[in-house]
């Protein structure tokens, strides 16, 4: 019987991470983001992944991860996103988050201190029964400052 109890219990935990909404998954790439956890920002991405970021595009999933993926997790480790505003549609195994955010950090040795709006557009498809993110766009206004500090 207790068998049969784990079984029943593996097959709902499974069921309930199919469900799971796209502002989970944006939301938990963040967090593995700042974590450092490459091996789980890449679980997270559709292998037909492309990123625009900051006027620079990463147009394979293999590019983002050599080049632009450890400098974003070096931003998001020193620095705090905090969502602003966020929507989120589309349908069926298509689904769009767009978010802006306040992101703020300490100065750095040779940078300023980040005080700026981020908007960040994520597009995920359903891939098995799993959404996995196949787009992301960030783009920012200027900061408080006037200044444009780039990621």
């Amino acid at each position: 019987m207790k068998a049969l109890l784990v079984v029943f219990l593996l097959f709902c935990s499974g069921v309930a991470q199919a469900q799971t909404l796209p502002t989970e998954v944006v939301d938990n790439f963040h967090k593995a983001l700042k974590a450092g956890d490459t091996a789980r920002v890449l679980s997270m991405l559709d292998r037909e992944l492309i990123v625009f970021e900051y006027g620079i595009a990463d147009l394979k999933l293999e590019a983002y991860a050599f080049a632009h993926l450890p400098i974003d997790m070096d931003q998001a480790m020193r620095t705090e996103w905090a969502v602003e505003s966020r929507r989120m549609g589309g349908t069926g195994d298509e689904r769009w988050v767009l978010t802006t955010y306040r992101v703020t950090g300490p100065a750095g040795a040779n940078t300023p201190a980040i005080d700026q709006t981020t908007a960040e557009t994520v597009i995920l498809r359903r891939i098995g029964a799993n959404f996995r993110i196949a787009h992301v766009h960030w783009s920012q206004a200027e900061n408080k400052t006037g200044a444009d500090t780039k990621k």
